[in-house]
C-alpha cells in the first residue's frame, strides 16, 4: 500500500505502508529543499504527537507515537490532517494531510 500525503498547498509525498513517520518527515524536508539540521515532530488532529527526532534519530521524549514505527500502525483514513513541527526555535509547520491510500 502506498501513503500519498498532500503538504501544505502545493507539495506532495508518497511513501510504503512499511516507511516510518521519520522517513515521512524527511521526504518533507527534502520536498521543500531544507537541510535536515533542526529537529521535528508531528501532532494529530486528536493531539497525539509523535516523539521528536533529528538527523542523529528519534529522542526518547515520551510522546504518544514513536517516530520510527511505520505509518500504517496508526491506522490513518484518507482525510486525515497532522502538522508537522520543524525548527522548534523558529516553528516552521505544514499542515499534511492523507489524500489517498492506493495499492501501488
Amino acid at each position: 500500500m502506498k501513503y500519498h500525503f498532500k503538504v501544505g498547498r502545493a507539495k506532495s509525498v508518497v511513501l510504503d505502508e512499511n516507511d516510518t513517520f521519520e522517513k515521512l518527515g524527511f521526504a518533507i524536508l527534502d520536498a521543500y529543499h531544507i537541510d535536515s539540521d533542526h529537529l521535528f515532530m508531528f501532532t494529530f488532529s486528536n493531539g497525539d504527537e509523535t516523539n521528536s527526532v533529528s538527523p542523529f534519530g528519534p529522542m526518547d521524549d515520551y510522546r504518544d507515537v514513536d517516530m520510527d514505527s511505520p505509518i500504517k500502525s496508526r491506522q490513518m483514513e484518507v482525510g486525515e490532517v497532522m502538522t508537522m513541527l520543524y525548527d522548534y526555535g523558529a516553528n516552521w509547520t505544514r499542515k499534511v494531510k492523507l489524500v489517498e491510500i492506493s495499492d501501488n
